[in-house]
């Protein structure tokens, strides 16, 4: 305390040191420096700003939040044999062009989910080959015999019936996840997305392709049954996926392939 009140001295402070009122003030307030010091030291507090690159990680290591959205109806199957199943939905659709695309790998497993009547099964059936495994997941029993028929006929097919939030699939064997115009219904899509993480490989890929009706394409996206691209790839995020390739060939729908 006297040493830096000597040192006010030599700045030239002297005379304002010289009454005894403000030498008071002046011990005053350097015995609460001095207490605020040691408290500090004793509890293993710093003032200092955290450096920018400690705030980042800061901010990074928090989950990530994706905004809560409407969720579109279940599609009927007695609609399927109008729209799901008709011959003029190769022309838009390209499921060949599709399936080759994911870059399956012969004797990989693949998952469909909600696969409906089954519309791209005979594509993933025969680009995993007689060794692979296509899983044909659905949740709405009325599509299922349909699926058992695809499946007597397609030998690498194995149908299951999953819930809304467990598609009942074996842990570590998908290789590609496939949403075909389904994402947009999923009740929970972040806790689902979570659900298929754990399920996956580790080399694992994750697609999903729906309807957009920003694009304006042909056909317009149905009324109902459509959401965003970026809604998708924020969920994806919060989900712990990450965009790896955007594909651009369709024009009523994204396509969107996720990394882990």
């Amino acid at each position: 305390m006297f040493a830096i009140q000597n040192r006010l001295v030599g700045l030239g402070y002297a005379s304002f040191l010289q009454s005894s009122s403000t030498r008071r003030a002046v011990a005053f307030l350097l015995r609460m420096a001095l207490s605020l010091a040691v408290l500090l030291a004793a509890t293993g507090c710093r003032l200092r700003p955290t450096p920018p690159h400690a705030a980042a990680q800061q901010r990074s290591a928090r989950p990530a939040q994706a905004a809560p959205r409407a969720v579109a109806p279940l599609f009927e199957p007695w609609r399927a044999a109008q729209l799901l199943d008709v011959p003029s939905r190769d022309r838009w659709q390209q499921p060949a062009r599709l399936v080759r695309a994911l870059g399956l790998r012969r004797g990989e497993t693949v998952a469909d989910i909600g696969s409906g009547s089954g519309y791209l099964l005979p594509h993933l059936s025969r680009a995993v080959g007689p060794r692979g495994v296509v899983y044909a997941e659905e949740i709405q029993t009325d599509f299922l015999p349909a699926l058992h028929r695809r499946a007597r006929l397609l030998k690498n097919v194995r149908v299951v019936a999953g819930t809304a939030a467990d598609p009942r699939l074996p842990r570590g064997r998908i290789g590609c996840f496939v949403l075909l115009t389904t994402y947009h219904e999923v009740q929970k899509p972040v806790e689902f997305l979570r659900t298929l993480r754990r399920l996956a490989r580790p080399d694992a890929k994750l697609a999903i392709i729906d309807f957009d009706h920003g694009r304006r394409g042909n056909p317009p996206a149905p009324i109902g049954h459509e959401i965003a691209a970026a809604t998708v790839i924020a969920e994806a995020r919060a989900a712990g996926w990450r965009l790896h390739r955007k594909h651009e060939f369709l024009s009523s729908q994204f396509f969107l392939v996720f990394r882990l």
